[in-house]
């Protein structure tokens, strides 16, 4: 009976949100998408106004999406993110220069240059920032209730409206610019769950959600498809550039609110497709290769072919070089591999360091049963 009651009780792993899963599965599509089509803007209304359409909200949802599951762990954070970040860096350096070619001398030195994301990497640098306000951002929500969610998001927003006014190295624009999104994951976990589990419980509720975006994004393409001129806002949807060439603060605090209210229609309208939460489970290898994939395409030459070729064949190309990308690197095996790499240093060393420490342990008590 001593021994049932000294037991130590089993510790289950929080479940898995499918929400959070299909949002990331939907960002992830979005994502590939938009910077796969990102050459052919300006050839075609079409491209225009769907690239228009996803860069309002696809990130912001993304990291909405990493403020949902954050938790603040400074083993974690150095063994797997920071490691993540400078493996991928390091390798997509010598990428740049052996097979793009580039000339990266005159972009500093190895330190300036693995401190410099390239591209897309910018998503792990800033999670690394990100994470470290963690603890402070779950202060308010759970001792402060509302009015420290309030305030939280209220002081996220602040800093990026701020941060917006100046020009940033390193790529700290995007880290300042983004952060309201993750920020707001973090202070209303609770709420969003709530919001998610009205929705699938209200189906008038979902349907609502849905009609509101299709009808609203819709409608905003159908704009940009009737425009006389072509419609092509640079900088107001580059939100993680500096105020200038008539982007303003405005603008920035509009980026909030549509992006903010977007993740929750989506989260409501698709929070529940199994089959973007499948893939969502496996967006780490399709986020860090797709960018080398398209990158290596451009340099071949196939991206000016095809933009040579009708709007339906190009937007073919489009659709099989994106969809190929993400159905390869999210396929099992290669999800498996980077998951086995990006984890090798956060799962392995701890169980290393207490399987020394049971040796230690074990010698020690020997040690004592011999002396006595």
């Amino acid at each position: 009976m001593a021994e049932t009651q000294n037991a130590p009780a089993e510790i289950k792993k929080p479940a898995r949100r499918v929400y959070v899963d299909a949002m990331k599965g939907l960002g992830i599509i979005l994502v590939v998408w938009g910077h796969f089509e990102e050459y052919y803007r300006g050839n075609s209304p079409i491209f225009n106004g769907s690239f228009e359409c996803m860069y309002l909200f696809h990130m912001a949802l993304f990291c909405l999406c990493s403020g949902l599951v954050a938790k603040f762990n400074v083993f974690k954070l150095i063994f797997q993110q920071v490691w993540l970040y400078l493996l991928c860096q390091g390798g997509l350096l010598l990428f740049r220069q052996y097979v793009l070619t580039e000339d990266l001398t005159a972009a500093g030195d190895t330190l300036q240059l693995l401190v410099t994301p390239w591209r897309h990497m910018w998503y792990l640098y800033a999670l690394i920032f990100w994470e470290l306000t963690v603890p402070l951002l779950a202060l308010l929500r759970d001792k402060l209730w509302i009015p420290g969610r309030i305030l939280g998001l209220a002081a996220a927003v602040a800093l990026g409206l701020w941060a917006g006014g100046m020009e940033w190295k390193y790529s700290l624009n995007r880290v300042f610019c983004f952060f309201p999104f993750f920020a707001a994951g973090v202070l209303f976990r609770q709420e969003i769950d709530c919001w998610f589990r009205a929705a699938m419980r209200f189906i008038p509720l979902r349907l609502l959600s849905g009609a509101a975006f299709l009808g609203v994004y819709g409608y905003w393409m159908h704009l940009i498809l009737e425009a006389p001129e072509p419609v092509y806002e640079g900088a107001r949807i580059f939100n993680d550039v500096a105020y200038n060439d008539g982007y303003t603060m405005e603008d920035r605090a509009w980026f909030y609110l549509i992006g903010i209210l977007t993740s929750l229609v989506l989260i409501a309208f698709l929070g529940n497709v199994r089959t973007l939460a499948s893939l969502g489970k496996r967006t780490l290898p399709v986020y860090i290769m797709h960018m080398p994939v398209y990158a290596f395409l451009v340099e071949l030459g196939t991206y000016a072919i095809a933009g040579e070729k009708e709007v339906a064949a190009v937007a073919g190309w489009v659709f099989l070089a994106a969809g190929g990308t993400i159905c390869l690197f999210a396929s099992a095996p290669i999800a498996g591999l980077f998951n086995l790499v990006a984890n090798i240093w956060y799962k392995l060393l701890p169980a290393g360091v207490l399987a020394i420490w049971r040796a230690i342990r074990s010698r020690l008590d020997g040690q004592k049963n011999l002396t006595a």
